[in-house]
């Protein structure tokens, strides 16, 4: 029985936005250009750029646009000035308090861009200098980028939330469990594998959410996990499990990050809800995630092996 994977983040984004009722879920995301560059740089403070085929977190960076209106002070007496039209009548002529006002608005941009990979931070004062530095890190490697969700924190740090859909027993989809990833002291993702500890949902969300918001909440990702998993099969036919990665934003609106076709479960059985796991398991193991509990019993041990194998050899 296969199962379906789809490493490319870009193709499932594309079948996802597609979707009216998952698209709404979705930030901005876009191929990486120099042209997307520039204009997701103009539009969001923050953007992720990452490769389009990876895991684990690996090559993500994170840049932070900076925008500073700075006064233009004249040389000889250190006024500000503004440009007025030469041709005046009644109707543009400004008052003396709008003038003012016209004057202390005479300023120029400067923008900084902040590139951060790991925990290493760099500094550019052009778009041709970030591009350049960061077309040193994507090669020839395709790459997407993605408006920054401001994540909600657990302690001072960052976290975010991996929703499991999977085919049940009835070949149906179903949302099956929701944990929590917190990001390590100075890092951009969550990812276990990039020092990210794992909590549950409940720890991250109710300190920032009543009992009624938390409970509205979990239903409604419950039912995204649902109609992502339903909408990818329109183009991936034999998906049988996937794995979410949400941000929840500032307010608590919930955003998705990226899809994974290659879900990790084990990490539901280190939570302490062992009844959640079991179903999980149940579920991977009837379709075909996981071997069988018979099937590991029918299987020769290691050492059973072995000696089958000697007694091969001494003949």
């Amino acid at each position: 029985m296969g199962i379906q994977r789809v490493s490319s983040k870009w193709a499932k984004t594309a079948v996802l936005q597609r979707s009216r009722i998952v698209n709404e879920y979705i930030p901005v995301t876009r191929k990486y250009s120099r042209q997307t560059l520039e204009r997701m740089t103009e539009l969001f403070e923050s953007n992720y750029i990452k490769p389009d085929r990876g895991t684990y977190g690996n090559g993500v960076m994170r840049v932070k646009t900076t925008r500073v209106y700075e006064p233009v002070v004249d040389s000889e007496d250190s006024t500000t000035y503004a440009e007025v039209p030469e041709e005046t009548n009644e109707r543009n002529v400004p008052d003396e308090p709008e003038a003012r006002a016209v004057t202390s608005r005479a300023t120029y941009l400067t923008t900084t861009y902040q590139l951060q990979y790991g925990t290493e931070e760099r500094s550019f004062h052009s778009l041709e200098e970030l591009e350049r530095a960061l077309n040193d890190r994507i090669q020839e490697r395709e790459y997407i980028i993605q408006q920054g969700i401001s994540l909600m924190k657990h302690e001072d740090l960052p976290f975010d939330l991996r929703v499991l859909t999977q085919k049940n027993l009835q070949h149906n989809w179903e949302t099956t469990g929701i944990l929590g990833r917190v990001a390590a002291p100075g890092k951009i993702i969550t990812n276990i594998h990039g020092g990210g500890r794992l909590a549950t949902f409940e720890e991250l969300v109710l300190p920032h959410l009543h009992k009624e918001g938390f409970k509205k909440l979990r239903t409604e990702l419950y039912r995204l996990g649902i109609h992502t998993a339903v909408q990818l099969q329109t183009s991936f036919p034999k998906l049988k499990e996937i794995g979410i990665d949400i941000a929840l934003d500032e307010e608590g609106r919930p955003w998705i990050l990226e899809v994974n076709t290659l879900p990790g479960i084990y990490a539901f059985g280190l939570l302490p809800d062992k009844e959640t796991y079991r179903k999980i398991r149940r579920y991977a193991i009837a379709y075909g995630r996981l071997p069988s509990k018979k099937s590991k019993s029918s299987r020769p041990s290691a050492k059973a092996q072995a000696s089958s194998a000697k007694k091969r050899v001494r003949r």
